[in-house]
């Protein structure tokens, strides 16, 4: 196991969440004086928890599209089922502008005036309308009632305005007892808040969220982001093992990568650190059975992980394992593994 990627549990759940919702500034900078509407809205969830999206674009002069998607629950390719006519489009665009200086998501009450067919495709692809969890007006942070399903803490989530360059609005997973907190998804602000929604479904947290300019011309952005419950406890879990193997606490350590696999078993850090803990623990079994699930879930990482760690310096021994980390031959003894 890699020991130095041990950190504080604040600065953990920042590397680990943070970095992969890194979005770009709500409006782009060459529409700096040009009116910009992008907004999404959620019409139905479906029981995988799968979202059906709407989406508004009418930007730099182009005309106006108005279609209809789904989202997919783990982060496959969405994928178009239906698009309005322009002048549809050109009338939601129309009503959106009109109001697009209040706090609220729009494009939804305006598809009812003037697209009921999306709605009449949601009700045939099985996507009805989903209850949501909603701040109060401006609220920064709250607790819902969506708590995470999966691993043994109990888990509460939370939406909170992040400081940064730009602002953000984070989703943020975090635990009853004892405080780590770990960001599952966000949505970059560049003007004033809409107050947002929280859709939950099956394990998955469907964000909307976004900004407006105040004045003219109108920029305004509000979009669909998705976080993942199970794999945000799985982090979670990771975390508190690492910290007892750091304390030279295997049986707890060992525990605690078992939790994060129960919460999402695709996890490959957990996944490899329970090998990395069987194998100290010479439990080769164990620790060749979880060194394959993870390196079936991400090889590529589990190579780059697993060529030079100590604590697999007696499974490298085997040919089996040495397939498993690309390794033509056993590599030389105490060099440390890359950043």
């Amino acid at each position: 196991m890699r020991r130095f990627l041990l950190v504080t549990f604040a600065g953990a759940a920042c590397l680990l969440g943070c970095a992969d919702y890194r979005q770009k500034p709500t409006f782009p900078e060459n529409a700096a004086h040009k009116p910009v509407l992008n907004e999404q809205a959620i019409l139905g969830i479906s029981g995988s928890a799968d979202a059906l999206v709407a989406q508004l674009i009418d930007a730099d002069g182009e005309p106006a599209q108005l279609k209809l998607s789904l989202f997919d629950a783990h982060g496959g390719p969405s994928k178009d089922v239906l698009e309005a006519p322009p002048d549809t489009a050109k009338a939601v665009s129309a009503k959106l502008r009109r109001n697009g200086q209040q706090p609220l998501p729009l494009l939804e009450p305006a598809l009812r005036a003037q697209w009921p067919e999306a709605f009449v495709e949601a009700q045939k692809l099985g996507f009805l309308p989903h209850p949501q969890a909603l701040p109060e007006p401006g609220l920064r942070r709250f607790a819902t009632t969506g708590v995470a399903a999966n691993g043994s803490l109990p888990m509460l989530l939370r939406l909170e305005e992040v400081d940064g360059s730009p602002p953000a609005l984070a989703l943020i997973l975090s635990e009853k007892v004892g405080g780590a907190d770990l960001e599952l998804t966000r949505m970059t602000l560049s003007g004033e808040s809409v107050t947002p929604q929280l859709f939950v479904q099956n394990g998955v947290a469907w964000l909307v969220s976004g900004s407006y300019r105040d004045g003219a011309p109108l920029h305004r952005t509000v979009g669909v982001r998705r976080g993942l419950l199970g794999r945000g406890e799985a982090e979670l879990h990771n975390l508190h093992g690492l910290t007892d193997y750091s304390a030279g606490d295997l049986d707890a350590a060992r525990r605690e990568f078992a939790r994060a696999i129960a919460a999402d078993d695709t996890f490959v850090d957990s996944l490899y650190n329970a090998a990395a803990v069987a194998a100290l623990a010479d439990d080769e079994a164990s620790a060749l059975a979880w060194l394959k699930r993870a390196a079936a879930a991400d090889p590529a990482r589990v190579q780059v992980l697993g060529r030079n760690d100590e604590d697999l310096r007696q499974l490298r021994k085997r040919k089996d394992v040495q397939g498993l980390l690309g390794l033509h031959r056993p590599p030389p003894e105490n060099v440390p593994p890359p950043p």
